[in-house]
This record gives C-alpha cells, structure tokens and sequence, in this order.
C-alpha cells in the first residue's frame, strides 16, 4: 500500500513539472536564444578580459537548457520501443563512453559481470544507457580523490542485479529519502533531476532501485530489472506517461 501510494505521488510530481515544463520552454527558450546569439557577436569585438566574461555567460545559458531539456525529458509523454537488450552489452558500452571523462577525474571504471550474468531484459536500449550513464556521471561527480566505480552484474532470482559503487564522499542518511524527489540536490551545481531519470526509468521497466551509503566511504545504487528469457524476442512499442 506505501509503494502505491509512493508511486502515486511519483506520478503527480511529473504531471506537475509536465504542466510546469510548457511553460517555462516557451517562456525562456526564446530569450535564451536571442541572449546566445548577442553573446557570440559580443564576442567577435571583445577584449581577452571580456571574452572570458562572456564564456561564463555562455556556459550559464548551457546549464540553463540543460536544466530545461531535462524537465520536457521527463514530462513529456513519448512513445518508446520495448526489446530484448542485453543489459552487459550496454554496461560495457557505457564504460568505453564514460571512461574518459573518469580518466580525467584520475577514476578507474571496473565491469564485473559474475559468472558470466545472463542479463537479457525486455526494454529501452535508450533510457537503460542514459540511467546508467546518470549514475557513473554522479559517481564521478562525487569523487575528489580519484578512485574506483565498479559497476557489478549478477543474478538474483530471475532479476538481473546493477550495483554502481563509487568511493565518493557518500550521502548522510537524512539526504537518503529525497534523492529521487525533482528538483531535490545537494551539489551546488546540480539540477536535482539526474536521479529522477533514473527512477522513471526504473520504473518504465518494472525494476526496484535501492541505496547503501555510508559518508567518507561511498555509496552504491542497487538496481534490479526482470529478465528475459534469450528465446522471447518481441519487439513493440508503449506510451509512457
């Protein structure tokens, strides 16, 4: 009955930022638009200490439509193509795209597959690669040091288990219960909406999403979606909502 109730909620919040998002796209994007554009013809008579103003302007009005493509991402009800993907095949995927970024940040990525993980799951090639992608990218995120993220596969039952397990600064306890609400950060640059993907595409897939962390050592986001069996090749499509 809580879960009900959870998932309810989860699905009032979107239709509000659903109801939110049309409005703010068209109300900001077009000044957006037309700032951008003076800031690049600013930047063809500017001097060197000026330039480097306008770039902070620029990189300003980047994280503005990011914050806005995020919000029609996740309010928008979209038609998408359900198939039999291995969830392996894009773990390792994610690993070679996200690698040198992690290099940058002096991180190693680990893919530990256990005892070869059948990992065959009836979804979205698109929406399970950007969760992944979510999670490694925060796991970076929260890394100072440097370090390692390891991403683990393994069978429970008939589920395939994701763990992403970073040794990052961790969460304090109190944060634990509002890192999938919208809007919800606790980084200063941080949109509050990375996580609230990755629960609505958990969701879309009838999987369950869980959080160990513990501060100073790291935290680790369990993932469990159902598997498929290798013969059931379907393939169609679902408006989600």
């Amino acid at each position: 009955m809580v879960k009900l109730q959870e998932k309810t909620d989860h699905q009032n919040n979107l239709q509000l930022i659903g109801q939110m998002a049309a409005t703010i796209a068209h109300e900001i994007r077009n000044p957006m638009t037309s700032i951008n554009g003076f800031i690049e013809l600013l930047k063809m008579n500017s001097t060197e200490e000026n330039k480097k103003y306008l770039s902070i302007m620029k990189s300003e009005l980047d994280r503005m439509e990011q914050i806005l493509s995020e919000i029609l991402h996740l309010s928008k009800p979209v038609e998408r193509k359900y198939e039999l993907i291995s969830v392996a095949n894009i773990a390792n995927e994610i690993k070679e795209i996200m690698t040198p970024l992690a290099d940058f940040h002096k991180i190693k990525i680990v893919l530990n597959i256990k005892n070869h993980s059948h990992s065959n799951i009836l979804g979205n090639s698109t929406r399970i690669k950007q969760m992944l992608m979510n999670l490694v990218k925060n796991a970076i995120e929260e890394m100072d040091m440097g370090g390692t993220i390891t991403i683990t596969l393994k069978n429970v039952k008939n589920k395939v288990q994701i763990t992403i397990c970073d040794e990052g600064r961790g969460i304090a306890k109190e944060d634990i219960p509002n890192l999938f609400q919208p809007f919800y950060t606790t980084k200063a640059e941080g949109t509050g909406l990375g996580l609230q993907i990755v629960k609505s595409v958990v969701e879309e897939h009838e999987g369950n999403i869980y959080v160990k962390s513990i501060e100073n050592v790291g935290t680790s986001f369990v993932i469990e979606l159902p598997l498929t069996s290798e013969s059931y090749q379907p393939s169609y499509k679902i408006l989600i909502k």
